[in-house]
């Protein structure tokens, strides 16, 4: 029996990479000691209770996170972040429903839209052009949205982002819920606020109705764990239970299941220790960097600008102020030299996950390879804008659903400027799409996907696995 699949994976745990990635254990033996999935992998049998009818055991770990957390209820999900927010945005929308998106939200709340056969409007954040990245949304922004929109049933936006941008929830959730719509945050990469006042404030202590965190990007928990959480009485309990009846497997895992308890154990017990040092750490780490020539992590000066209320010190944000390459180089040489496996590289910077169950040792070792590149290449000016890396505000000449349902046919990305997208087109990571069906391909867009192609970034959603055609509605 061939297992290419286990072997690759044992070989790259024998590798020797450091993972500045997801998941958040990191493979860090000391926080998953004695933990075989094999011996506690089993299904619904007697005294070990029903995610979908709890009762007993897992009942009790789901209040256990929710005292933990200080909501009214929190939710395990087995089908990661994902699932919660299908969950969330089916629970308070009824078909044909409109709600507020984020536009750089993740695409599981494109497809709620398609299967909802949900009116979107747009929220864009604002955009950070000197590094290359998203900022925070404008609560102005918001209100004059809903104003137009009386009728919106909900505002869906991302918070902290990828690059661990914080937007301002707590006004965002008061203007919301003025025009008596609910507040649904996909604070996926904040799972590990709550460990620390000197992380941002959690978006379920700010006023969100519901918020969905996947506790396995930063946290000591298996990939595919996630929680869902509940506060006020904006949202009935049993409309989200039966929507994750829906979303949820209906074989959950355990393994998973005791994941997140035993990662929410740990953290309660130990994770305010444990982010102290890493928080010491990261502030080394960007005070030695930001004093190199070429690189800069940005942190805490660009709060209070481009609508950016917080920041999240644990995600690394590598920028390449003067460079020979790009962020796909720089990922390259860190891979290939010096043994980092980074999350992900962007035209403008790589991107590095931190979390309680890092080596700090790695940390100071990623800094000294910075310098050590920093000292060995040659200065030269940035080729390309990063403003060129905006989102596109393409043009809707029909909703997701309909798009979805139309008649499409291929043609070349050269040739579909003006034509109406039938499929997605986004990077990944993290999974944002550039373009939506529904949306006209514009001449800014075809010019994006090409300096991507050449950039060697990873582009996901086309039917075309060579990215050479894109669906349009024929």
């Amino acid at each position: 029996m061939s297992h290419i699949l286990y072997d690759k994976l044992i070989e790259y745990g024998k590798n020797g990479k450091y993972p500045f990635h997801m998941p958040g254990h990191k493979r860090n033996d000391s926080m998953l000691s004695g933990m075989d999935p094999f011996d506690i992998d089993i299904t619904e049998i007697a005294d070990f209770d029903n995610l979908h009818h709890p009762q007993g055991i897992i009942k009790e770990a789901m209040d256990r996170a929710a005292s933990y957390y200080g909501t009214d209820r929190t939710w395990f999900l087995i089908n990661g972040s994902s699932c919660g927010i299908l969950a969330a945005i089916n629970s308070v929308t009824d078909i044909g429903d409109k709600i507020i998106i984020g536009r750089n939200c993740h695409k599981a709340v494109y497809n709620a839209m398609t299967i909802r056969n949900l009116k979107g409007e747009y929220f864009y954040p604002e955009y950070v052009s000197e590094l290359g990245i998203n900022g925070g949304y404008n609560p102005e922004i918001l209100e004059k949205l809903l104003r137009e929109n009386k009728d919106t049933k909900a505002v869906v936006i991302t918070s902290p982002t990828y690059d661990g941008i914080v937007s301002d929830i707590e006004k965002i959730a008061e203007i919301t819920h003025k025009y008596g719509a609910v507040l649904i945050v996909d604070e996926a990469h904040g799972a590990h606020f709550r460990i620390s006042d000197k992380l941002p404030t959690p978006a379920y202590k700010l006023g969100a109705d519901l918020v969905i965190e996947s506790v396995h990007k930063t946290l000591p928990s298996m990939t595919q764990t996630a929680v869902l959480h509940k506060c006020g009485n904006r949202v009935k309990e049993e409309e989200v239970e039966k929507s994750l009846g829906i979303y949820q497997s209906s074989s959950p895992s355990y393994v998973l299941m005791a994941s997140i308890d035993r990662c929410i154990d740990v953290i309660e017990n130990y994770g305010d220790n444990f982010m102290g040092k890493l928080l010491i750490a990261l502030n080394n780490f960007r005070s030695n960097v930001n004093k190199l020539e070429r690189f800069y992590v940005p942190g805490k000066e660009i709060v209070g600008k481009f609508s950016v209320y917080d920041m999240d010190p644990t995600k690394l944000v590598i920028c390449i102020k003067a460079q020979a390459g790009d962020g796909k180089w720089l990922s390259d040489i860190l891979r290939k030299h010096y043994g980092f496996e980074m999350e992900m590289e962007a035209p403008e910077y790589v991107l590095g996950i931190t979390g309680i169950c890092d080596d700090l040792s790695q940390i100071q070792r990623l800094y000294e390879s910075l310098k050590e590149i920093d000292s060995s290449i040659s200065y030269k000016e940035k080729t390309c804008d990063a403003a060129e890396f905006e989102l596109t505000r393409n043009d809707r000449a029909m909703s997701v659903y309909e798009a979805q349902k139309s008649e499409s046919v291929p043609v070349k990305i050269e040739e579909a400027q003006g034509k109406v997208s039938g499929e997605f087109l986004y990077l990944y990571p993290p999974g944002i799409p550039l373009l939506v069906p529904g949306e006209v391909i514009s001449h800014k867009l075809i010019s994006q996907v090409k300096e991507f192609k050449k950039m060697n970034m990873n582009i996901n959603g086309l039917a075309d696995m060579e990215n050479k055609y894109i669906k349009v509605i024929k």
